[in-house]
């Protein structure tokens, strides 16, 4: 499977945060509110959920051709399923790496 991770994204928000923190901890030293104490906490929280939080990568599934499908999902697929959008969703979600257009042509031969 291809991974591609997107560290850039998370750098570019603990920067932000980062910025903001040292903002708000300037304005607790100049007024020590209430209203500062806790936007200085929500922006702990987000900085932590950003760090250790759950860290997703993006998977895409290997491309299949259409000759790896077997003809009897194929068939099974246009069965059940009385309209082609349907049967073309269903088919792909069987096989993931199979693309929109091969899936098309798979249910619909003809086209």
């Amino acid at each position: 499977m291809k991974t591609h991770e997107r560290p850039w994204k998370r750098y570019a928000i603990a920067a932000l945060l980062a910025f903001l923190a040292f903002s708000t901890i300037s304005d607790i030293v100049s007024d020590p509110s209430a209203w500062n104490w806790s936007k200085l906490a929500v922006l702990a929280v987000a900085a932590v959920f950003i760090w250790y939080g759950e860290r997703r990568t993006w998977t895409s599934p290997d491309k299949i051709g259409p000759e790896a499908v077997p003809a009897g999902d194929v068939e099974a697929v246009v069965a059940e399923s009385g309209r082609t959008v349907h049967a073309i969703k269903a088919l792909r979600e069987m096989h993931p790496g199979l693309g929109l257009r091969d899936a098309k042509n798979l249910v619909r031969p003809d086209h």
